[in-house]
């Protein structure tokens, strides 16, 4: 089971959604529940069982922060701080013990089997403990709503990494499914498949190939591979995204947009907080902003102030918290040195803008340059086109020094004539029908960029309008979906995160 398989869109969920619907309001959050689960179990088998520890811990570690001020009314201020402080901590390790056993032990030679959405649930588990720590959530007394809201089914797999707040009275609420939101759900079901099928799975094999025999492709052919790369991945996780997006639509569950038009960024930094924008957010609430307000920071901070000034110091707790949040983002995706290389490649490259900001913009005034305009946005899209090829070269390679060689390659033998000689293990016809579908994609990103909603657009059109629309997309998911005989099923890249 997964959401890009048919089984996912055309039986389970209808099956979900049917049974939802049929159940009286108040029971609804029982189908919902059941759902999750039996998902997870179709994913993961017996491994639910660190799904409901997790839940436990975290159901247990916020009734228990909620209780201390009332058994412990004799503690005060910093006592009463440090107390509530230790129990946030032992949460803290339980949910990462149980990740860093499962998921980085086999870097000792150790391999356990992980759960599928591991790395997922636990953050969103963090975000709720911390959370009621900081005292911006309550404590649910209810422990069926922290199980929806770790469980949900359409989530669970790839995020996005939701927030208590954000998700967990919906799942509970028992709303009916609305007519609308059915039919923007399945819309965006659809558009998810086109780009995770008709491209991302067409470009698997292309990719797959040129990563796995690098040396016996020159640097055009390498090149082409790493562009195929980055085009794949961005096609998967955001059309895994809108599938996902889709399905908590129909049940009327607000979940928080992880992509947003991410290759229009002027920069990386800008280009980070359009791409996986939850982890993102996550990681500059619960790890930037806690170290960069870290006392020991700031003290450093005030050291450096009197040797250097503040010209200087204003730096130092932005870039030592910034280390640390592109470190775990590393850490995050898997326990392999070029997924830390991946993240200091942008630790690196985003304090090297955060440094230069101040003197680029006094050059823009003093040139008097239009950074609005159409040759200065080409420019930052080439040179961030750029940067985020690299990235994602050293990302998908076996080895960092995997990810040189091939650079070097690109760099030092580059012959674009060899291309037509090239055995990429695609047909022609189906690069062309990815170039052509990529190309599409962009000019839709164009049009959002421009805050236009095309499904608005079409919903206003009239009724023959729309059919036509919609089952114009379907057709081409069908047709052209790299699926069937002579196809190998490619598993979701993220979901492995």
């Amino acid at each position: 089971m997964a959401y890009h398989l048919l089984t996912y869109s055309l039986i389970f969920l209808p099956v979900v959604i049917a049974l939802y619907q049929l159940c009286p309001a108040r029971f609804r959050f029982v189908v919902l529940l059941a759902a999750d689960y039996t998902f997870f179990c179709m994913i993961s088998g017996k491994l639910l069982v660190w799904l409901l520890l997790a839940t436990l811990v975290t159901y247990g570690t916020g009734r228990w922060l909620a209780a201390i001020p009332v058994r412990h009314s004799d503690l005060h201020g910093k006592a009463l701080t440090r107390k509530k402080r230790g129990v946030l901590a032992l949460g803290i390790v339980l949910i990462l013990g149980a990740l860093v056993t499962l998921k980085y032990l086999r870097v000792f030679g150790v391999t356990l089997a992980a759960p599928i959405g591991i790395s997922y649930y636990s953050l969103q588990a963090i975000s709720y403990m911390t959370d009621v720590y900081r005292g911006t959530q309550e404590s649910c007394k209810n422990p069926v709503k922290v199980a929806l809201y770790l469980s949900f089914f359409p989530q669970i797999m790839e995020g996005p990494i939701s927030r208590f707040s954000e998700t967990a009275d919906a799942l509970y609420g028992g709303n009916s499914i609305q007519f609308e939101n059915l039919v923007f759900g399945y819309q965006r079901i659809i558009w998810g498949l086109f780009k995770k099928m008709v491209i991302a799975d067409r470009l698997a094999p292309l990719v797959a190939k040129v990563f796995s025999s690098y040396n016996n492709f020159d640097g055009a052919a390498i090149l082409v591979g790493v562009l195929a790369y980055t085009m794949q991945l961005y096609m998967e996780f955001s059309g895994c995204m809108d599938i996902i997006m889709g399905s908590g639509e129909i049940f009327g569950v607000p979940l928080p947009e992880n992509f947003r038009q991410p290759f229009f960024a002027k920069n990386a930094g800008d280009f980070w907080r359009r791409w996986h924008i939850t982890l993102g957010a996550w990681l500059k609430d619960y790890v930037f902003y806690p170290i960069s307000l870290a006392k020991p920071v700031k003290n450093l901070a005030k050291k450096i102030k009197k040797k250097a000034g503040f010209s200087v110091s204003k730096f130092v707790a932005p870039t030592i918290a910034l280390f640390f949040v592109w470190l775990s983002n590393g850490i995050w995706h898997g326990p392999h040195m070029n997924y830390i290389f991946y993240g200091m490649y942008y630790f690196v490259l985003i304090v090297i803008e955060n440094l230069t900001e101040e003197p680029c913009r006094k050059l823009v005034e003093r040139f008097k340059l239009d950074t609005e305009c159409i040759g200065f946005r080409i420019f930052q899209f080439l040179k961030l086109f750029v940067i985020v090829n690299i990235g994602e070269m050293f990302f998908r390679a076996d080895t960092v020094a995997t990810g040189f060689r091939m650079l070097r390659r690109i760099v030092t033998d580059f012959h674009i004539t060899a291309l037509a000689e090239t055995n990429f293990g695609v047909d022609v016809p189906d690069l062309i029908l990815a170039v052509v579908s990529i190309l599409l994609v962009f000019v839709v990103d164009i049009i959002h960029e421009k805050g236009i909603s095309i499904r608005r657009k079409v919903a206003d059109c009239k009724l023959p309008v729309r059919w036509s629309f919609w089952y114009a997309v379907v057709l081409l998911v069908v047709v052209f979906g790299a699926y069937g005989s002579g196809y190998t099923i490619v598993d979701m890249i993220y979901a492995a995160y």
